[in-house]
C-alpha cells in the first residue's frame, strides 16, 4: 500500500470535524467559542499513525493551556451582576413570566460561585485532565518520536510565564511519563518577554496598529448593534422573563460563564446556558469570532507574519542533528495558536468576516479551531524517499493548503516558508521606528 492510500485511510479516521460530532447540532454547547472544553473536540482514536517505509522521528507541538478560570473582570461580574440577575429571574418566573423549565430553574436557584479574584485565569481541574489525556494519546500515536523514558536531551518543554501554561506543561508530563518520573522533568525557564511563545505581547507595532487600534473592532462593534444581535438580546431577555431588555454586556457575560462552567463540569450544563438556544448561541459565537478574526487572524498581515518566530523553531529543529530534542512541547495561549494557524494559511474564509450578518459557512470558528487545550503538531517522518512532515490540528491529520498530500515533503515546506525561516527579523518587524506596512 502506498503513502497516498494510507493517507486516505487516516484522513477518514483523523479528519477535522466541521461540527462537534459528539453533540446534537442544536445543542448550545456547539457554539461556546474559545471556552469550549477540549473533551468536545478531542480525537479519541489514539492508534499509532504509521506510513509504509516511514518512521516518526521528531515532533514539534504548540498547545494552548487547558481549561482555566475566568478573568478578574468576569469573576467580579459573576459575583455581582449574575448573582443579582439570578434572583430577578427566579422572581419573574414565580410571577408566571419567562420560559425556563423546572429543572433549569432548580439549577439556577442552586447556582452559587465563589472564586477568589486572585485565582483569575488559573488552570482548572478539567484543564489538568485535558493535558494528561492529550499527552497519553499523543504518546501512543508517535512512540518513536515520543520515547517512553524521559531524557532532557531528547525532550524539551517550554511554557509562558503564566500559572495556566506552567501547570498545563506539568500535567502534560504526567500524562507522558507518570507522576513520579515527571518530577524529574526539566522545563526551560519562562521568560516575561517571549518572542517565540507570546511574540505579539511585545511586538510594539502590532500592539499599536492592531490590538489598540479601534479599526480592528469595527466589524465586531457593527455586529454588536446589528438587527441579529438586537433580536438575540430581546429573545434572551424574554426567555428569562425579564420586563427589561438586557445590555449586550450582560448577555455576553452570561454567554462566557455558560462556556466556562460547562468546561469545568463534565456532568452538568451551566444554568446560564439555559438563557440561549441554538440561534442565540450562534450569534454570540460569531460576535467573538469577529474579534479573533480581525485581531488574531487574517485581518492584518503583521498579525500572522510575526508568528514566523514560532514556526522558524520547528524548521530549525527538523533540519538539525540527532543530538537535538526529538520531542518539543510548547505551552502558550489562544493568541499564539490562532496566529500560527493563520501563518499556515488554515481556516481562511472565502471573504473577510463582516459585521452586517452572520457567516454560518465560515471555517474560522473558534469553537472548533481554538477551544481550551487547542493544539497544533508537526511530526517529522524519515521516509525512504526523503523527510516528510505530518500535520495534526486537534489531534486530527490535516492537509496543509500548500501541500499535495497530508504527508508533505519537508523540502517543499522549507521552500514555501523560506521567508519565515530565513527572513524572520522580529525587531525589524515589530519596531515602531521601522516603516513596515501592516
Amino acid at each position: 500500500m502506498n503513502i497516498l492510500a494510507v493517507s486516505i485511510i487516516f484522513s477518514v479516521l483523523f479528519h477535522m470535524p466541521d461540527v462537534i460530532a459528539s453533540l446534537d447540532s442544536e445543542d448550545v454547547r456547539n457554539y461556546l467559542g474559545t471556552r469550549t472544553p477540549y473533551r468536545f473536540i478531542s480525537n479519541k482514536n489514539d492508534s499509532k499513525i504509521k506510513y509504509p517505509n516511514c518512521k516518526d522521528s521528531k515532533i514539534w507541538m504548540m498547545i494552548r493551556h487547558g481549561t482555566r478560570l475566568p478573568s478578574a473582570k468576569d469573576i467580579l461580574g459573576m459575583n455581582s451582576t449574575l448573582r443579582d440577575l439570578k434572583y430577578e429571574i427566579l422572581l419573574m418566573h414565580k410571577k408566571g413570566k419567562g420560559e425556563l423549565n423546572l429543572e433549569q430553574l432548580k439549577l439556577l436557584e442552586d447556582w452559587s460561585k465563589h472564586i477568589d479574584v486572585e485565582q483569575e485565569k488559573f488552570l482548572a481541574r478539567e484543564g489538568q485532565d485535558e493535558m494528561i489525556l492529550l499527552a497519553e494519546r499523543m504518546h501512543k500515536r508517535f512512540p518513536n518520536a515520543i520515547k517512553n523514558k524521559y531524557n532532557n536531551k531528547t525532550f524539551m518543554f517550554r511554557y509562558t510565564a503564566t500559572q495556566r501554561a506552567q501547570q498545563s506543561a506539568r500535567y502534560f508530563t504526567i500524562g507522558l511519563f507518570d507522576k513520579k518520573e515527571s518530577q524529574g522533568v526539566i522545563f526551560s525557564p519562562a521568560n516575561k518577554v517571549d518572542p517565540e511563545l507570546r511574540f505579539y505581547k511585545h511586538c510594539d507595532k502590532w500592539q499599536k496598529q492592531v490590538k489598540k487600534n479601534p479599526d480592528t473592532y469595527v466589524e465586531q462593534k457593527l455586529y454588536g448593534t446589528s438587527a441579529e444581535m438586537n433580536k438575540t438580546i430581546a429573545a434572551v431577555s424574554k426567555k428569562l422573563g425579564l420586563d427589561k431588555v438586557l445590555s449586550l454586556g450582560t448577555v455576553n457575560l452570561m454567554y462566557k460563564i455558560c462556556g466556562f462552567e460547562t468546561s469545568w463540569n463534565k456532568h452538568h450544563l451551566s444554568p446560564w446556558c439555559s438563557a440561549f438556544d441554538q440561534e442565540s448561541a450562534e450569534v454570540m459565537e460569531y460576535y467573538h469570532d469577529l474579534k479573533h478574526y480581525w485581531m488574531d487572524g487574517y485581518g492584518h498581515d503583521l498579525t500572522y507574519r510575526q508568528a514566523c518566530m514560532a514556526i522558524k523553531t520547528m524548521f530549525d529543529n527538523f533540519r538539525c542533528h540527532k543530538r537535538d530534542p526529538h520531542a518539543i512541547f510548547l505551552f502558550a495561549h489562544s493568541g499564539t495558536l490562532l496566529k500560527i494557524l493563520t501563518h499556515m494559511h488554515l481556516y481562511k474564509p472565502e471573504s473577510p468576516l463582516r459585521g452586517d450578518a452572520i457567516d454560518r459557512k465560515r471555517p474560522w470558528r473558534a469553537t472548533n479551531i481554538d477551544c481550551f487545550a487547542s493544539n497544533l503538531a508537526f511530526v517529522l517522518y524519515k521516509c525512504k524517499d526523503g523527510d516528510r512532515v505530518l500535520t495534526l490540528h486537534q489531534e486530527r491529520i490535516i492537509k496543509l493548503p500548500m501541500c499535495e498530500s497530508e504527508l508533505c515533503p519537508l523540502e517543499h515546506l522549507k521552500e514555501y516558508f523560506h521567508d519565515s525561516i530565513y527572513n524572520c527579523d522580529y525587531s525589524d518587524m515589530c519596531s515602531l521606528d521601522k516603516d513596515n506596512s501592516s
